[in-house]
């Protein structure tokens, strides 16, 4: 993932005067709208979700102030008490660590910010009128019925590795769950190894894995990213074969990157479950709009789409990262 320290954007669009007339905003003439946008880093999906958050702004004549934290928590917290002081309307948060900002963002509600976590739900959060998120457990779920029918027939046990994201982010926690629920009843031994999200850990992890248990039969990648890095223990093993092809060991993965998308399309891997960023982006949009209003809002989970080498082709036009 490439980071970018410090950073501070400023996206604006002309305010088409849009008006709230009740609720938590008053009726504001020509006053314009602010979102402050609080991310934990930029990465490819976090960029795609972020350019549906835009473009739902524009449409709806917002400006968008966005922040930066490059996976500090500590700097997140700073910007978000920087966009509370610049009295921003609503604020839309993928957060680095949930503990160490809520405070801010309790500041944020009292000071009668709407708050909405977007792309990472925040649970038990009392700051956030509701979230706009990737539908995880079901994202897990699907790699997890694809290994599982993958393997029907073996009588023996089936050795899985799976490359866990990080344990303190809900889409990391609910993608194993979702992928070991699948599983449960079958004659599998899944051996758990955490990459906190990153490639080069995900490398070793897999590597290690392999030296310990070199029948690994199936691998479960919390992000598709770690894919290429799979592919490289593989092919120093002389294992990485294309599905039907003697040997081949199942790889399944969740994001729709672009590495994801080339490895499915070529066989090596057998799957990617793709989240829709952009719909994530746009909803947590329209969730700031309702709760500006006083409407009633709540959770939203936004479902992605499972591809296989059969389909992932046909359906390139709905992988953000293939685009």
């Amino acid at each position: 993932m490439k980071k970018m320290f410090g950073l501070i954007l400023i996206f604006a669009v002309l305010s088409t005067g849009s008006v709230f007339a009740n609720g938590n905003k008053e009726a504001a003439g020509d006053k314009q709208i602010t979102i402050g946008l609080s991310v934990d880093q930029l990465f490819e999906s976090r960029i795609a979700t972020n350019n549906g958050v835009k473009a739902e702004a524009a449409k709806n004549g917002f400006k968008v102030i966005e922040v930066v934290a490059d996976g500090d928590a500590q700097t997140q917290n700073s910007q978000i008490q920087t966009l509370i002081a610049q009295k921003v309307d609503a604020i839309l948060v993928c957060a680095v660590d949930q503990n160490t900002i809520e405070t801010a963002l309790m500041k944020a509600k009292k000071a009668g910010i709407t708050v909405i976590s977007y792309d990472r739900d925040l649970p038990g959060s009392k700051s956030t009128s509701a979230s706009s998120a990737p539908d995880s457990i079901s994202d897990g779920l699907n790699c997890g019925k694809y290994v599982a029918e993958a393997i029907k027939g073996r009588t023996d046990k089936v050795v899985i590795l799976e490359l866990l994201g990080a344990l303190n982010d809900q889409n990391g926690i609910d993608r194993s769950k979702g992928f070991n629920d699948a599983l449960k009843g079958k004659n599998v031994e899944i051996i758990q190894m955490p990459t906190d999200w990153a490639s080069d850990r995900a490398l070793a992890a897999t590597q290690n894995a392999f030296q310990a248990n070199p029948n690994i039969a199936a691998i479960f990648a919390a992000t598709d990213t770690q894919i290429p890095s799979i592919e490289t223990v593989l092919t120093d093993m002389g294992k990485l074969k294309k599905i039907g092809e003697d040997g081949h060991v199942i790889v399944v993965g969740i994001n729709g990157s672009y590495d994801g998308y080339v490895s499915v399309k070529n066989g090596t891997a057998d799957g990617i479950s793709v989240m829709d960023c952009k719909t994530i982006g746009e909803t947590a949009v329209k969730l700031a709009i309702k709760a500006m209003k006083g409407e009633a809002v709540e959770k939203v989970v936004v479902p992605g789409n499972f591809y296989t080498t059969k389909n992932i082709e046909a359906n390139k036009a709905s992988i953000w990262g293939a685009k």
